[in-house]
């Protein structure tokens, strides 16, 4: 993953997959209940929420944004500016390979997914999720998730086991995975190594 190159750029207002207006904010409020109010984030350039609930609570703020997921929003390296949040497409180096969509704010690269998709089986594979460790717990994996998961909306998703230690199993708990934790690759998918080669089926079905 390419590091953050500019320090001072972070997610300062917490950010969700999503579009249109919200029934819930991500607290929990049900805002036809709570009352919101929308604005637009300068930074993000992106529809910002403000769930009056929380805004009215000591020390919640309230604040957050969302971030259109779907693969229309999704661009190539060329394509980044210093303005805005962005989804960056990098495609795998071969067919049914690891590509990844990174998040982008300027030249901060806050965190990527890794996946794999064959178009021709229809199979998708998530590997991999990883979150610079500053910039945790601001919503920028369920973005990522989100992203990864439109790209392969009509595939058959599993991903690779994860990790057991409490950081990654109260993310998985919390985001939800698009497929099952047993991955099932095509023949395109193991030509391609997205599978380890150590591994053996007995421990991947």
């Amino acid at each position: 993953m390419t590091g953050a190159n500019r320090h001072w750029r972070s997610l300062e207002v917490p950010i969700r997959p999503g579009t249109g207006t919200p029934t819930l904010c991500p607290w929990g409020h049900d805002l036809a209940v709570a009352g919101v109010r929308q604005s637009w984030s300068q930074d993000y350039l992106t529809p910002e929420w403000l769930c009056e609930a929380c805004n009215a609570l000591p020390g919640r703020g309230g604040v957050w944004a969302l971030v259109d997921p779907s693969p229309s929003r999704h661009v190539s390296e060329d394509q980044v500016d210093e303005y805005g949040l962005h989804l960056v497409l990098r495609r795998p180096p071969t067919p049914a390979g690891i590509g990844s969509i990174q998040l982008r704010l300027g030249c901060t690269t806050f965190g990527e997914v890794q996946l794999s998709l064959c178009s021709i089986d229809r199979r998708a594979i998530l590997v991999h999720v990883d979150i610079e460790e500053k910039h945790r717990r601001r919503g920028a994996g369920s973005v990522l998730v989100a992203a990864a998961a439109a790209r392969g909306s009509r595939y058959e998703w599993t991903t690779l086991p994860i990790d057991r230690d409490p950081t990654s199993v109260a993310f998985w708990a919390r985001t939800g995975a698009p497929g099952p934790a047993a991955p099932r690759p095509c023949t395109h998918q193991l030509e391609a190594k997205v599978v380890p080669a150590a591994a053996r089926w007995s421990k991947w079905w």
